[in-house]
């Protein structure tokens, strides 16, 4: 019977804890008694973790007695420790047969029963003692339910107590043969192999005696720079060297900022760009007097001899020898036409065969279309009568 209002509780809680006093819940199982008349009965005092009945009052404590006088059976649970719960369920379980056994000896049918039932002794052979075998495994789970060890302890229930102290540690669950080895920790494995297989035991000695060899060589002076042995020439050389380099890396910076992609200097420089670089460059130690045979120059000599060729071939006349070829060339859309009636002709038959085309939204020649050219109604199923032209 468990007590309203406390869900751990059983019938007579020894706290009080619910609101009720020990009298006022005794009352209370006087009245409803005689609903289990002839029924197994038995009083569980839950809460024994805090107070258990032999520190409570003489009062109090009478009335347990008194129960147990009239031969109800008195148990004392804890359902936070788990303390007296498995006796409560073995008590339980062996009241409820003993109650099934006496009901069916009451009943009419037992003396059938009973006379079906045949009890068999065996004689003894010798005098030799064989004890009943009884498994490991069953004694100690006898031992477990007789013994209300507490329960054990999960990791939600040292996380609650620990608080913030609390530390998730698996290991210490690990079945290994030496505890020592439980927090021991893992090889780790990086592309398949275990690094620990390629550790060298010797690596400190290798690295000591590394150490001590490059302090010997800083003393002796390996490392040291040779700027200071350059003679003054090669000093100059390097220092205009670095120059460049920076002039070129500003360079760089300034034609990425323009977005101008392409030649630093194309054919079509002007006589003002020609002149700021050979300044630059002369600024910067090179000779810039003999600038006939740059790049640059040659360059532009070649674009005005083709500027020359093109424009005295323009301003000659058709019948001229010295007409290019793409001039004596006709227009595309007379190639191949004899007289000016058969060009007339060619344009009134492209406009006729667009005519089509434009009257789907004016698409034209350059225009993607699919031709529906097998209507699936004209190919698919029973042939009709009619015409079949456009098959």
């Amino acid at each position: 019977l468990h007590q309203q209002g406390d869900p751990d509780g059983c019938l007579l809680p020894i706290l009080c804890q619910c609101g009720h006093t020990l009298q006022q819940q005794l009352e209370l199982f006087n009245n409803i008694r005689p609903l289990f008349a002839n029924k197994p009965l038995i009083v569980v005092a839950n809460k024994c973790d805090v107070k258990k009945i032999s520190e409570l009052t003489e009062e109090n404590q009478k009335i347990f007695t008194d129960l147990r006088a009239q031969g109800v059976v008195v148990i004392e649970t804890s359902t936070l420790t788990e303390e007296g719960v498995m006796q409560v369920k073995t008590e339980a379980c062996d009241q409820l047969l003993a109650h099934r056994v006496s009901t069916k000896m009451k009943g009419k049918k037992v003396q059938d029963v009973l006379n079906r039932l045949h009890l068999a002794v065996p004689a003894k052979r010798d005098e030799k003692e064989r004890p009943p075998f009884i498994p490991e495994g069953a004694l100690l789970r006898r031992r477990a339910m007789e013994v209300d060890a507490p329960k054990r302890k999960l990791e939600r229930d040292l996380e609650v107590e620990l608080g913030d102290d609390y530390v998730l540690d698996l290991q210490k669950y690990w079945d290994l043969m030496n505890e020592d080895e439980k927090h021991d920790k893992i090889p780790e494995v990086w592309e398949g192999h275990n690094i620990s297989d390629y550790i060298d035991p010797d690596i400190m000695k290798k690295l000591e005696a590394l150490e001590k060899e490059e302090e010997l060589k800083e003393r002796a002076g390996e490392y040291d720079s040779d700027e200071e042995s350059e003679d003054e020439e090669m000093q100059e050389i390097r220092v205009l060297a670095k120059q460049i380099r920076e002039k070129k890396q500003l360079m760089v910076v300034e034609s990425r900022e323009k977005d101008v992609h392409g030649p630093r200097m194309p054919r079509t420089a002007g006589k003002v760009e020609r002149k700021q670089l050979e300044k630059e460059m002369g600024n910067l130690g090179l000779d810039m007097e003999d600038k006939d045979d740059t790049h640059y120059a040659q360059q532009a000599r070649r674009s005005r001899s083709v500027a020359k060729k093109r424009k005295r071939e323009a301003s000659a006349p058709p019948t001229s020898k010295t007409r290019s070829q793409s001039a004596s060339r006709p227009p595309r859309d007379q190639s191949g036409l004899r007289d000016p009636k058969m060009v007339r002709k060619t344009k009134l038959m492209m406009k006729s065969s667009q005519k089509g085309m434009n009257r789907q939204a004016r698409k034209g020649e350059s225009d993607r279309h699919v031709f529906d050219l097998k209507p699936k109604h004209l190919l698919a199923g029973k042939r009709k009568g009619g015409k079949t032209d456009r098959r």
